[in-house]
């Protein structure tokens, strides 16, 4: 496949004005369903782009052109919602964040004979329900640890949460924080759940047998470990609003020596600071080791395409594509080999230490839940008040109580 040159490629899809297949709205409502699909992706994110590059070369294979619908991340759950209450095929194939498919579950089409075996290490798991696999992953994301190396020697890199506090300690100057917290948003659950797996967590929020388990000393670990880092005096004083962004920010700015942020984070970083002054390595690890939680999305035949067997042929196609993603801006990919090949190219270092944070024991998926909306925002209000000085025991036992009130 020619590339297409790519700043051309990420602009369009920003500016949503570069339509693929039959290239237009009207084309959408004149185009013979059965020798056409319609594609749901977020807009302006590497699966717009991707969709858009590779159209021609599917029409080309297939005979069948590639409608493209690019929709914000905040209208896409409800556009979906909308279409499969009416039961009506306006999208034969979406493009799904993981904690969407419980709510979808029965409006998508299982996959049969997938191989999954380059899937990427707690893809085939999350991405399963009922026994049935939903999609082909795109990408997966996880945190990593991101680092200033002109600051910070190989041999210093921290591995626990004890090193890294104590080097955040240590590399704090009048001009530079040691490190970050995360309190802010669904960006700061992640972080709770992703320090709750390292402290031992067996199951996140949700044990084996369905119970609610966020009273467990694990997840007490995990808050008082992010409430004794925001209150140091080696991060910013203002944890409740930092998230994922604005991390970033003050890394690119040098304002912070180190970040546990998502591993895309760092080609970006990478590309502000420089190779020579940006290292990666992967998660920390608590008591139980290195663990995650994971950010993968999916893409998924809908039940009620009219063109189910050339929309089955799409995601197959996407998925012997997957390495393509590693061109586009985000560098993540969804298979194993796509990151083993892609690590051993200088400015892709994030895909080793995603792989093993992956492979680690102790990474999950978060709950495949129906009800997970409802749920993240109770974990939202958790970490939120235990960073602005709340009994964390207490309001684990309160938040016990509104999740087993709210559900599967």
């Amino acid at each position: 496949m020619k590339k297409k040159a790519l700043s051309l490629v990420m602009a369009a899809a920003v500016a949503g004005t570069m339509l693929t297949g039959c290239g237009s709205t009207e084309g959408e409502k004149t185009a013979d369903k059965k020798d056409s699909i319609t594609v749901l992706v977020e807009s302006g994110s590497p699966a717009e782009a991707l969709a858009k590059e590779t159209a021609a070369d599917f029409k080309e294979e297939t005979g069948c052109e590639v409608i493209v619908d690019a929709v914000a991340y905040t209208g896409m759950y409800d556009k979906l919602s909308t279409e499969i209450k009416a039961k009506q095929a306006a999208h034969d194939v979406a493009c799904m964040d993981v904690v969407w498919l419980a709510a979808f579950a029965d409006a998508i089409e299982p996959l049969k004979d997938a191989d999954s075996s380059d899937f990427l290490p707690t893809l085939e798991e999350s991405g399963t329900i009922d026994g049935n696999l939903l999609g082909y992953p795109m990408w997966v994301n996880s945190k990593i640890l991101i680092y200033r190396k002109d600051l910070i020697p190989e041999d210093k890199v921290p591995k626990t949460w004890e090193e890294y506090q104590s080097l955040a300690e240590e590399l704090k100057t009048d001009d530079m924080y040691g490190t970050t917290v995360f309190g802010s948003g669904s960006d700061a659950v992640c972080s709770f759940l992703d320090f709750a797996c390292q402290a031992g967590a067996e199951g996140l929020v949700f044990d084996k047998d369905g119970n609610v388990n966020i009273t467990d000393q694990a997840y007490a670990d995990a808050l008082q470990f992010m409430v004794d880092t925001a209150g140091a005096d080696y991060t910013p004083s203002d944890s409740l609003s930092t998230a994922a962004t604005e991390s970033q920010e003050l890394f690119t700015n040098g304002k912070t020596a180190m970040q546990l942020n998502w591993s895309h984070q760092y080609p970006a970083a990478v590309e502000a600071l420089g190779a020579d002054k940006v290292g990666c390595a992967p998660m920390i690890a608590g008591k139980a080791g290195i663990g995650a939680t994971t950010g993968p999305w999916y893409e998924c035949v809908m039940k009620n395409s009219e063109n189910k067997e050339m929309a089955q042929k799409y995601v197959e196609f996407m998925y012997d594509h997957n390495a393509d993603y590693m061109d586009l801006t985000l560098k993540i990919a969804g298979r194993t080999s796509v990151y083993e090949e892609a690590g051993k190219t200088e400015g892709n270092e994030h895909t080793t230490a995603v792989l093993e944070t992956l492979g680690a024991e102790q990474t999950q998926a978060r709950p495949m839940v129906t009800t997970w909306a409802q749920i993240e925002e109770v974990l939202t209000g958790v970490v939120e008040s235990c960073l602005g000085g709340a009994d964390i025991q207490e309001t684990l036992e309160a938040a016990r109580t509104e999740i087993e009130a709210i559900g599967m």
